[in-house]
């Protein structure tokens, strides 16, 4: 009898699977980790599907450690303010170094024959055109890979940086035979690229200008670049260009510079947009200081740099009006700032710590991130919204 009353009982209590979707929401909102959010998304098809239906979190970077490592085991470190975890890299991309990355999870991984555009966390692929190599661009020489919109839409173009710097490489996702195509830009270095509006920009060292190339399709469907505009920019006073990041912010092109602004202090970023001069000088664009970035973040980065919306009550740690970097190939030898805080060892031979740098008055705060074994070069990447 006690047998029959326990099974009773048994079928009688509620399953994980039935719980609210109210209820949900709440769990949900607690959960600062996207790996954690992933996995309440994986428990069942009802956990899913309300997973699916919830507001979804702004989006959170995090450090992909390692990408352009050849030689891995499978499996990469991924570090963020509040969490590290491990990551396993799908089987097409294991062995590739990661030259770029998107929203949701994608990034574009290559090795000296072939390019992959993978899911870091689902292992969906999107098809690409035919390797580089085929269409006479070395995998090897290529130096970063961003994407126009989200690899899943067919509409997608990717652009790179190729050979020393003075290429500009196109090609769309899908199937398509004429593969990449190169626009040359002689003795022009390109720093960094960045869609903005849809529209493909090059930020040149180290003069600082900007150049806003027009992308056509040929009859097939492939994108090519039919000219090039550099913008009439007037110069900047101060220390100038010597590395430098393209962004997006508030849909205009805007770039972050690194440099000892002060005498007698470290270096740090400050950012600067396009605007209109409004006068009637030869030059019709300057770049301004920006001293606010209003509901937004910063992440810069060589291989991905972006601009993250953060909600007003600071969501899962994210703040405005900040800047998220990282110090690449920090050398062992080097000393690392008095108040950094360890946050991660990675592979036994490299660690990496985080600081906030102090305050230079300007109302931009900075935040960043140190990897003590050259090896170790971090990329951004931001994980699905879940």
């Amino acid at each position: 009898m006690s047998t029959t009353a326990g099974s009773t009982q048994s079928s009688s209590s509620p399953h994980w699977s039935d719980l609210p979707d109210d209820l949900l929401g709440l769990v949900h909102l607690r959960l600062a980790c996207p790996r954690d959010r992933v996995r309440v998304a994986a428990v069942c098809k009802g956990w899913r599907a309300a997973a699916s239906l919830l507001p979804r979190p702004p989006a959170r970077l995090l450090l992909l450690v390692s990408p352009r490592r050849v030689r891995c085991n499978g499996t990469k470190r991924l570090c963020g303010p509040d969490d590290s975890w491990v990551v396993r890299v799908p089987d097409k991309a294991e062995g590739k170094w990661f030259l770029g990355s998107h929203e949701g999870g994608w990034v574009a991984a290559v090795d000296c024959s072939k390019l992959v555009i993978v899911n870091l966390f689902s292992g969906a692929e999107v098809e690409a055109s035919p390797s580089p190599d085929v269409d006479d661009i070395g995998t090897t020489s290529l130096h970063k890979i961003i994407f126009s919109e989200a690899p899943s839409s067919s509409s997608c173009i990717l652009a790179a940086i190729a050979y020393q710097r003075c290429h500009i490489a196109l090609c769309k996702v899908g199937r398509h035979q004429s593969g990449w195509t190169v626009k040359t830009l002689g003795e022009k270095f390109i720093i960094d690229i960045a869609f903005c509006k849809g529209e493909l920009y090059g930020l040149v060292y180290p003069n600082e200008e900007l150049i806003k190339f027009k992308i056509d399709m040929k009859a097939e469907g492939t994108p090519v670049i039919t000219s090039c505009h550099p913008l009439a920019i007037e110069r900047r006073q101060g220390p100038q260009l010597s590395e430098g990041h393209l962004i997006e912010l508030h849909g205009k092109p805007c770039m972050a510079i690194d440099r000892p602004w002060l005498p007698n202090r470290e270096s740090f970023f400050k950012v600067f947009t396009l605007v209109d001069t409004d006068n009637d000088k030869a030059y019709k664009y300057k770049w301004a200081e920006i001293l606010s970035f209003d509901d937004h973040a910063l992440f810069l980065g060589v291989n991905w740099s972006k601009a993250v919306h953060v909600t007003a009550d600071g969501h899962h740690g994210l703040e405005r009006n900040q800047v998220y970097y990282s110090e690449e190939n920090l050398s062992p030898t080097k000393k690392l700032p008095d108040d950094v805080v360890y946050l991660v060892t990675i592979d036994n031979d490299g660690q990496m710590y985080c600081r906030e740098d102090q305050s230079v008055g300007d109302g931009v705060e900075r935040t960043g991130y140190y990897v003590t074994n050259r090896k170790h070069r971090p990329m951004w990447v931001c994980p699905p919204l879940l």
